[in-house]
């Protein structure tokens, strides 16, 4: 906090007005997210207040390090409460800081903060505060070891239980059941599919029956205390033809030496191009046109943002690594996926995730009926237009 008010100081802000769950987050240990907006006043001097809707109030009093919590009805606009509040604390309002990034301000939202402070000068912080978040403290780093346990654990768990004739539903329902029950947050599992290319990263599951033969995409991405790992492994049904797996052992051999370059200093689009370069030179890739990494941290429940793309990896990225960073490093190619949860240490890198580096198969006799708490994959769909 003393870190946000300094910044404040040198740009000569006196207010600063954060509205995105994740940004709360980090600055008071709390955040909801947004049914009706919310903001966290901050100003030059002195202790932050929460303006949000009445329904969270105590939860934000009893989580957060704040006792200055603004409750308004459900028929009060947010803005006007703000407003009343920066006056009647007799705060200064010439110079405002906003989040321009956020995803909940809207452009309707801003034009109304600036109606509101009709005389006052906004700047963007968004810079400023991606940048804090970016490197994590040990207790995030705590929570991002234990949510990549729980990717671990789960995948081992769909190794083992899931068979011929389950679908990739049925594994969706297995996660989800593991990850809870290995005390992850509820709602969260990932994307799992049979269908996997540059284009269909992120396909919808099904319900046909997997049979020998099928190639599962499997991305996991538990979540503890709101931190979210992320895994990717590729699950081929049956007996894998031997060309795929040595087609996975190339994609992993030249993964790895693009980790092995993340240390403090190193340029991003350096770290990028290893792979980037090598993936094309081998022919793995006719094109490379996505990222290879992004960074990971707290994700708010139910936010428009699924991933965090304030630092990642590109050709064109100059940005430095630091010790703390966490990262999501990613390739697909050949329907082959393959990624880990990654911490940037003072001597290089260490992966969070720790399962087996192959393809993996799955060579269990078929599932002749539905094993308790999974889904029923037979189950006729309803037309899509009636759904």
């Amino acid at each position: 906090y003393a870190t946000i008010q300094s910044e404040m100081a040198k740009r000569d802000t006196d207010l600063l007005l954060l509205d995105q769950p994740e940004t709360i987050f980090y600055l008071l240990g709390y955040a909801m997210s947004e049914g009706f907006q919310q903001f966290c006043v901050v100003p030059r001097e002195g202790l932050p207040a929460m303006v949000l809707r009445c329904v969270d109030a105590g939860t934000c009093r009893d989580l957060s390090w704040i006792d200055d919590v603004f409750a308004y009805a459900d028929w009060e606009d947010p803005i006007a409460v703000v407003a009343d509040l920066v006056a009647r604390r007799g705060w200064s309002c010439g110079r405002i800081g906003v989040d321009e990034r956020s995803y909940n301000l809207t452009v309707q939202r801003f034009r109304k903060l600036q109606q509101a402070f009709s005389s006052a000068v906004f700047s963007d912080f968004s810079t400023f505060l991606s940048a804090q978040r970016a490197c994590k403290s040990p207790a995030e780093i705590a929570y991002l070891r234990r949510s990549s346990q729980i990717a671990d654990q789960v995948l081992a768990t769909i190794r083992e239980e899931i068979k011929a004739g389950d679908s990739a539903r049925d594994c969706v329902a297995l996660a989800a059941q593991q990850i809870i029950r290995l005390g992850g947050d509820a709602g969260v599992v990932g994307p799992v599919t049979k269908s996997i290319g540059d284009d269909k990263m992120h396909a919808l599951i099904d319900d046909d029956p997997l049979k020998d033969g099928d190639l599962l995409h499997v991305e996991l991405i538990p979540q503890y205390m709101g931190y979210a790992s992320r895994l990717m492994r590729p699950l081929y049904m049956g007996p894998a033809p031997k060309h795929l797996i040595e087609t996975a052992r190339e994609i992993v051999a030249l993964q790895d030496r693009q980790l092995a370059a993340m240390k403090p200093g190193v340029k991003a689009c350096e770290v990028d191009c290893i792979l980037r370069d090598a993936m094309l030179d081998t022919g793995l890739k006719s094109s490379y046109l996505n990222i290879t990494g992004y960074n990971l941290g707290y994700y708010q429940l139910h936010t428009a943002r699924s991933s965090d793309f304030s630092h990642i990896f590109r050709p064109t990225d100059n940005w430095k690594l630091k010790a703390g960073m966490v990262f999501h490093m990613y390739t697909v190619a050949c329907g082959l996926a393959f990624s880990e949860t990654v911490l940037v240490t003072e001597c290089g890198f260490e992966r969070l995730t720790l399962s087996e580096r192959s393809l993996h198969t799955i060579q269990h006799p078929v599932s002749r009926t539905v094993p308790a708490g999974r889904v029923a994959s037979a189950l006729p769909q309803a037309p899509l237009a009636s759904r």
